[in-house]
């Protein structure tokens, strides 16, 4: 009896913990989705209603994407979407193009006609969007067709750190306000990506990965002020 007892409290502190991953996860996939946008302020009783949670595992999965620099905390008034500077986003973008260049090389290396095949695939739903006219869903796209080439370097941290910064620009900014036509644009330059994959052409790879990202940093700070 005594040893079911001590098991409570623990039992009890484990299903927290669940909730507040659970909690987590579903705010940022809220986030990815759009459903929660840059600059909107959160009610805890709205997403716990939304969540079927209690506010307490809200709170703190809001603590948390806080923390991670998601979220703006200020006391009285509650949480924030936080909405990514100009900084910040140079800072980010600057990081990306370390990763995506370092890996690129060692990708091409490690090329095989499978993994050219699910790069192939990964480009061709970016291209269908493109076409179908997605908006946010894009974002995810394009962030899994780098990863794909990423992960042929065969060091999953390096995609997962990928994805993270990827996030932190992607999750933090407005679509309102970006200029049309830069999805068209995307879609040659993954192309001219995968053809200098395709062709070990590790020089060209480097060069184009480079353009890309430097065309996309410019492409958001068209829209971000500070």
């Amino acid at each position: 009896m005594a040893d079911q007892k001590k098991a409570k409290p623990e039992a009890v502190v484990e299903r927290n913990k669940n909730l507040t991953q659970m909690a987590y996860g579903k705010i940022r996939e809220m986030m990815l989705n759009y459903d929660i946008v840059p600059g909107q302020r959160l009610i805890f009783v709205d997403l716990a209603k939304r969540l079927g949670v209690s506010r307490t595992p809200v709170n703190n999965a809001l603590s948390i994407l806080a923390n991670e620099g998601f979220l703006d905390f200020v006391p009285n008034q509650g949480y924030t979407v936080h909405q990514i500077t100009r900084q910040e986003a140079s800072a980010l973008y600057e990081l990306r193009e370390i990763v995506e260049v370092g890996a690129i090389e060692r990708a091409i290396q490690k090329v095989n006609p499978e993994k050219l095949e699910r790069l192939k695939r990964q480009k061709s739903l970016y291209e269908k969007s493109v076409v179908d006219n997605v908006s946010r869903g894009r974002f995810t796209l394009d962030q899994e067709f780098h990863a794909s080439y990423i992960l042929m370097a065969d060091n999953p941290y390096l995609a997962e750190y990928f994805r993270e910064i990827y996030q932190r620009i992607f999750l933090r900014h407005r679509i309102e306000g970006l200029p049309a036509g830069r999805a068209k644009e995307v879609v040659k330059e993954h192309e001219d990506i995968f053809n200098a994959i395709r062709l070990k052409d590790v020089k060209k790879a480097i060069q184009v990965v480079k353009e890309h990202i430097r065309a996309g940093r410019e492409y958001i700070f068209s829209a971000v002020l500070q």
